[in-house]
């Protein structure tokens, strides 16, 4: 693939631009006043209409609504849309919060930015963040809910979302605000903005402002919500609760395990068991194991309270600058500019050495003991203090070490967002026309922060002697360590470049019976460019590495669109809207899209619409050409289904091994066929082949009464070929329907499971979005007012392959896996808000209703029951958030709101049962019931 081209830094293309503006500003003349135009551009067309004409399922929210229902960040508007199974990271995902749409993935979902795209998070190269877009500046939000592949492109199958900022800023308005749980601990979260420009469009004929967003919210770890972390409901959800009767693992002070003639024995144990696993430390790591004998005896166990996270410190901070300057016959120039940068840095238990850990990425699942001899003087009895062990004998030792000394491991994964945005807008030869040139960057660094060490250089100092793996170092040990320290190193870089120019020209052509008819023709050209970097220091550390070491996978495309779009109002009454979209991609043909669209308004009380279109989504290019199908471990333990046949293959430990003669001479192990963790083979797939849809949308509007508008649509996507990651539990499944995964030697041994993305087969989904406003003013009790968002989902069917059954996944975990979505994002049956409002004079107040309906969990084994062990449901989940905000006058305003009203813990759930962390996170919050305070002020 041809290098992406190299660009200015941010701040000289801010530099330039500034002054090109100045420089233009300086040369116009005041223009002639803004009266405001009565039709406007709204998401989902290109030709301009009175937003009551719309015939498209769309959806506005208005930044004062952002407000009044307490929503203070991005991520908290993405995860409110009732037609989105949205989840916002709380981990150590950096991805950020990306909006999945219908359930089908952020990669069907078109995230705008005033009309333009932004650049994709750049590892997936998949979906944007939208923690990228400053809230301060918003004006408004359109949720397009049907697809518009023929006006934008053609992958927004699942519908669109358009952040659309505000034309123009004439003061200084400075907003401060903090949310702060009730129960101590952490999860607190700041946040601050300011937003100022100068000029006026109508008087002066020019605008420039900025708006500037940053927010940051502190890490919660999980001993400080007990609630969700019983050892009871552990064990009932099917994990195992934490007791001190097992064996130890890695730990501060290491165990070990006596070697002899080259081979572990059984015997076990650790310095400082005696003492109760209190070492020399400044802290105590570990507790002792009363495991009462045998193996993992005598052990020192790691406190399981000390380390697991519920939110990871998170901190996003955002800068748009946009000028506008009117020039010719009303004409306008847009200069825009967003810079932003957010990270995650995500705590983990401390890096582990010995046979809890993977020696070498290149070769998975060769672990190498860490040995230490009677030569160190840190073996037990030494010279270097360490107490005796009886028994011991100067035997060799095989360790299990963790460096707690070293604080918890902290990978800081940060992402960059860069766009410039060039729009010259106005009138020629009777056409309105919008021309643009738009360029994207997007970065993703992933650092280790602290508590990262080269494994082979820590093997080597504990073999030298030099370094004391049962308490604190030495001198001489402080400096090796800090000598094979990685803190600080890029383990991974990604990068993504969207650039290219865009042409819309609209006019009316002649009147019909019900107004204009009128065209609009477009193109845009674009090239898209994607970079990821692993470098080899992966390989020497290990622990908690993403990508694969030493891969430095690349690719690019480039894609010509053009559009046409036709809007017909034959009546007063009835409107018809045809568009069709060619693009030729560079690395797929040409494809072309139609949609159409009616709405038909036989009295001013009732409006029916209804769209049809289609959609094409090519392979992402990471799916394409990212990380090299690499052999690495099954993420479960299975049976081989020839070598091991079982019954039950689905269920790993039921098989025994082949009697069939013809693999007698293979001298199989049950310990590698049986029960065992196999390989497969993953990474990205060339040979991929787009995905198609059809979208169809019908709907009513009624208004019966006056300020009372109520809204039912109902909406059916079906898409082919669609490209996903089979699960291993589905492969096992049906072992002779997937038998063609399973590639052999000649010998009949397994080589690997194929595991790549698969062009999978087809996905069907269809269901209603409802819609309810009231408002009610009076004359001496102020304004009332309801509003209701619901969205109810009748089907939700995927295949495994074309041609193969369809599998049914509303409100259950799906045998679809999309591969860049969380596991844990679930299609619900059903799902509101509905709110509440009241405000008379300058005081207003908001009551929110969340619910989200029943479903499913991930429970261990597909063929879990109701009524058996450890089946799980998660029961309706409903929260409340009231918001109440005061002017004191036009300059200063206050908001307090209470989130999570009455306390409601989240549901609890097994969907990370392996860390220990309980709670639904699809759905829900750890921190509880919540404060927030906003003070606004205008200059």
């Amino acid at each position: 693939m041809p290098t992406p081209p190299r660009f200015p830094q941010p701040k000289l293309l801010l530099s330039s631009i500034a002054i090109a503006v100045l420089t233009l500003m300086n040369q116009a003349s005041a223009q002639q006043g803004d009266g405001g135009m009565t039709r406007i551009e709204v998401t989902g067309s290109s030709i301009k209409r009175l937003a009551s004409e719309n015939a498209l399922p769309l959806t506005t929210i208005k930044a004062d609504d952002l407000v009044n229902r307490g929503l203070t960040t991005m991520s908290e508007v993405a995860t409110s849309l009732t037609a989105g199974a949205t989840n916002e990271p709380v981990g150590g995902g950096g991805g950020g919060t990306m909006i999945n749409m219908r359930g089908l993935n952020t990669n069907r979902t078109l995230l705008l930015l005033n009309g333009r795209r932004l650049a994709n998070e750049a590892i997936g190269d998949s979906a944007i963040n939208v923690d990228v877009i400053p809230m301060s500046a918003i004006e408004r939000v359109e949720v397009l809910r049907d697809g518009a592949s023929a006006i934008y492109g053609t992958d927004a199958i699942a519908g669109v979302v358009n952040f659309i900022t505000k034309r123009a800023i004439a003061d200084t308005t400075a907003s401060a605000s903090v949310m702060a749980p009730e129960r101590s601990g952490g999860g607190e979260q700041r946040r601050f903005s300011l937003t100022s420009g100068t000029g006026d469009l109508a008087k002066d004929g020019w605008n420039v402002y900025a708006a500037f967003d940053t927010q940051k919210r502190s890490a919660l770890m999980q001993r400080d919500r007990p609630n969700i972390s019983d050892p009871d409901d552990i064990a009932r959800l099917g994990g195992t609760a934490f007791t001190s009767n097992t064996s130890g693992s890695s730990s501060a002070p290491a165990n070990y395990t006596v070697y002899a003639n080259g081979k572990p024995t059984s015997v076990t144990g650790n310095p400082y068991f005696g003492a109760g696993c209190v070492a020399p430390y400044q802290g105590q790591y570990t507790i002792a194991s009363t495991k009462p004998g045998g193996a993992g005896s005598k052990t020192c166990v790691l406190d399981p309270n000390l380390y697991p996270q519920l939110l990871a410190d998170n901190k996003q901070t955002t800068l748009l600058t946009k000028g506008s300057l009117r020039h010719g016959d009303g004409n306008m120039l847009t200069v825009e500019l967003l810079s932003s940068e957010s990270y995650i840095d995500a705590l983990n238990p401390p890096q582990p050495f010995g046979a809890q850990t993977d020696y070498d990425k290149l070769n998975p699942g060769l672990r190498k003991p860490l040995m230490i001899t009677k030569a160190s003087k840190w073996y037990p009895g030494g010279a270097g203090g360490v107490p005796a062990v009886a028994g011991l004998n100067g035997t060799d030792l095989a360790l299990t070490w963790s460096l707690d000394e070293l604080g918890p491991a902290i990978t800081d994964d940060r992402q960059n967002s860069h766009r410039l945005v060039l729009t010259e807008e106005g009138q020629f030869k009777g056409w309105d026309y919008k021309a643009g040139f738009n360029y994207a960057y997007s970065k993703r660094t992933v650092k280790f922060l602290s508590g990262y060490l080269r494994t082979p250089a820590l093997y080597k100092g504990v073999a030298d002697g030099v370094l004391n793996p049962f308490g604190p170092q030495d001198a001489a040990g402080q400096a090796y360590l800090e000598s094979i320290s990685a803190d600080g190193l890029v383990n991974r870089r990604a990068e993504v470049h969207y650039y290219g120019p865009d042409l819309t020209l609209n006019r009316e052509l002649t009147t019909l019976g019900g107004g204009a008819l009128a065209l609009a023709v477009g193109a845009d050209l674009h090239r898209e460019t994607y970079r990821d970097a692993s470098g080899d220091i992966g390989d020497a550390v290990v622990y908690k590495v993403s990508g694969t070491p030493n891969r430095y996978p690349h690719g690019a495309r480039t894609v010509l669109g053009t559009y046409l779009e036709l809007d017909a109002p034959f009546t007063k009454q009835l409107n018809l809207n045809l568009a069709v979209r060619a693009d030729r991609f560079s690395d797929f043909g040409t494809t072309f899209n139609p949609k159409a669209s009616v709405r038909y308004e036989p009295s001013m009380a009732l409006m029916l619409r209804a769209t049809a279109s289609t959609g094409f989504r090519a392979p992402t290019l990471p799916e394409l050409y990212g990380t090299p199908q690499t052999r690495v471990p099954s993420t479960s333990k299975w049976d081989d289904p020839l070598l091991c046949p079982s019954g039950t293959p689905g269920v790993s430990g039921t098989g025994t091994l082949t009697a069939d003669p013809k693999y007698a001479g293979l001298n199989l192990d049950a310990a590698k066929v049986c029960g065992s963790t196999l390989t497969v083979l993953t990474g990205a797939n060339p040979d991929l082949e787009p995905e198609k849809s059809k979208t169809f949308t019908a709907g009513i509007v009624i208004e019966p009464v006056k300020n009372l508008v109520a809204s039912l649509d109902f909406w059916n996507v079906e898409m082919t070929g669609t490209i996903a990651q089979i699960s291993e539990d589905t492969i096992f499944g049906d072992v002779n329907k997937y038998n063609n995964l399973f590639v052999r030697n000649a010998d009949g041994t397994l080589a690997y499971i194929t595991k790549t993305r698969l062009n999978m087969g087809g996905l069907r989904t269809q269901g209603i979005d409802a819609s309810l406003s009231y408002t009610l003013p009076t004359a001496s009790m102020g304004r009332f007012g309801m509003s209701f968002d619901g969205t109810y989902v009748n089907k939700y069917e995927g295949q495994n392959e074309e041609g193969g059954d369809w599998i049914d996944s509303v409100g259950k975990p799906g045998a679809l896996s999309t591969g860049a979505t969380s596991a844990n994002t679930y299609v619900f049956k059903w799902k509101h808000n509905l709110r509440l409002s009241w405000s008379r004079g300058g005081f207003g107040t908001q009551l929110t209703q969340s619910y989200t309906s029943s479903y499913i969990d991930t429970n261990a084994l597909p063929s879990q029951k109701p009524g058996q062990p450890f089946y799980n449901e998660i029961e309706p989940y409903i929260l409340y958030n009231l918001t109440a905000n005061y002017a004191w006058n036009k300059r200063l305003k206050f908001t307090f709101g209470v989130n999570n009203l009455l306390d409601v813990d989240p549901p609890l759930s097994n969907q990370r049962l392996s860390s220990r962390v309980v709670f639904a996170q699809n759905i829900a919050k750890p921190i509880g019931r919540a404060y927030n305070v906003r003070v606004n002020y205008t200059f």
